[in-house]
């Protein structure tokens, strides 16, 4: 009997240690306090460092042309190329190579004297002054010199017969109002002229297809981002309109091309050879309309205004006059040229004034020359212009002068100083540096984006 409970016992034993095995080392516990977890180690928070201000310490030269190299030194810099901006006096220049304490860049074309500006993301830096050099070059575009006619082909053979005003697109497609052929011509960025609209040598006054229109003495010229060309069709006293393709239609003028002045829409308003046009825009004209002495504004749909100056006359005759001031008593005299700039700002070469006139905020100033016809760089009221025909505006507020009776290309800064940009005082065709070129009667200007100045001579 003893013996039997013993091995019933043992048996018991074995079977509840082999459950406790097979249910591992947790299945087997006493019961009461639990064991305490193994705490979770709090992280040590990374430090926050604070975001590197963008300085600028150094730019070396700080003298320089187009072209030149430079290194800007500061701190906060993307140091990867695509991710910082740098602009010369807010013209936008490349850069070559890039770390977080320098950039190496070069100085773009047209940049002017002004501060340099560097921005990296939402970070940007103002720095020291960059003294900008030009360096001018005159060359032919197109045409032979002294050698007047209507050739169309290549720009060494291609001719024109005393141009009177120049136009360029984005694209570097340049326009010209070609005066005594009375044609439209345009010279392509491949260096191919070729005429957009108009009947060579036969002036007249026809709208229609590029073959068959007629002008009369074309002269200021613009054109829009969409290729269209608008003209100031001097003898026919009438803004003319020619599409891409060299269609040709009247926006505003008298339908029997007759002076006069009046303002209206189409057929009804009259210019008195207006010389001179800016487009504003996509929307707004500016017309030089040296007849009346006056400067018109008008839509592109061609409903024509006066912007500036009063209209005065004797025994019937527009007269001239010189008063600054408000823009309905400011007195023109003789306008031949007008230019707008992004801020619409409008810049006219007075001719028979021998001033360069400013249109701002509704008030007319004198922006340089003393009215004395002669030659004289210097400060806006000593400065001295001699029949100025055209002016234009570059990005940076500098206004550009084709100096006729001169025979010069003058600049006038956005403070009224003048300089000869090129050209010595001596009539003639001679390419070349600045201080030795010549030209012959410069009468109408254009700049582009990039800063080239393009200019047509009376030759």
């Amino acid at each position: 009997m003893l013996k039997r409970f013993l091995r019933t016992a043992a048996f018991c034993v074995l079977v509840i240690f082999g459950i406790c095995l097979m249910m591992g080392p947790s299945g087997c516990k006493k019961t009461g306090t639990p064991a305490t977890p193994t705490p979770t180690p709090t992280p040590i928070p990374t430090p926050v460092m604070p975001d590197t201000p963008l300085t600028i310490t150094k730019v070396a030269p700080d003298t320089g042309a187009f072209s030149t190299s430079v290194t800007i030194t500061g701190t906060g810099f993307s140091a990867a190329v695509t991710g910082d901006s740098v602009y010369f006096n807010g013209v936008n220049a490349s850069i070559q190579q890039a770390s977080s304490t320098s950039l190496v860049v070069t100085v773009p074309k047209g940049a002017g004297t002004g501060p340099v500006k560097v921005v990296a993301g939402s970070k940007n830096g103002i720095g020291p002054t960059f003294n900008y050099v030009y360096t001018v070059t005159v060359s032919t575009l197109a045409g032979i010199a002294f050698q007047p006619g209507s050739v169309n082909g290549a720009v060494t053979v291609a001719q024109f017969n005393n141009p009177y005003g120049v136009a360029v697109d984005a694209q570097g497609n340049v326009y010209v109002a070609d005066y005594y052929n009375s044609l439209i011509r345009k010279i392509t960025a491949a260096g191919i002229v070729s005429t957009l609209s108009g009947v060579s040598a036969k002036a007249g006054y026809v709208d229609g297809g590029p073959s068959t229109a007629e002008f009369n003495g074309p002269s200021g010229i613009a054109v829009d981002g969409q290729g269209n060309v608008y003209v100031g069709d001097v003898n026919n006293n009438a803004i003319r309109f020619v599409s891409p393709t060299g269609q040709v239609s009247t926006l505003a003028g008298s339908s029997a091309g007759l002076a006069g002045y009046f303002d209206g829409s189409g057929s009804a308003a009259e210019f008195a050879y207006p010389y001179g046009l800016a487009l504003y825009g996509q929307g707004t004209l500016y017309v030089a309309d040296a007849g009346n002495n006056l400067i018109r504004d008008m839509t592109t749909t061609g409903s024509v205004g006066t912007f500036a100056g009063e209209y005065g006359t004797s025994s019937g005759v527009p007269q001239g006059g010189y008063v600054d001031g408000n823009e309905s008593i400011a007195r023109f005299y003789s306008p031949f040229g007008v230019a707008v700039d992004g801020q619409g700002n409008v810049y006219v070469a007075d001719g028979a004034n021998n001033r360069i006139r400013k249109v701002s905020g509704g008030v007319v100033s004198t922006l340089a020359g003393d009215g004395t016809g002669g030659y004289e760089d210097g400060p806006g009221a000593t400065a001295e212009f001699n029949m100025p025909f055209s002016v234009a505006v570059d990005g940076q507020g500098n206004v550009y002068v084709a100096d006729r009776v001169n025979a010069v290309i003058r600049k006038v800064t956005p403070s009224g100083v003048v300089s000869t940009l090129a050209g010595n005082g001596t009539s003639g065709h001679v390419d070349g540096a600045a201080a030795t070129a010549e030209f012959a009667g410069p009468t109408g200007i254009a700049v582009d984006g990039q800063g080239n100045v393009y200019a047509v001579e009376f030759v």
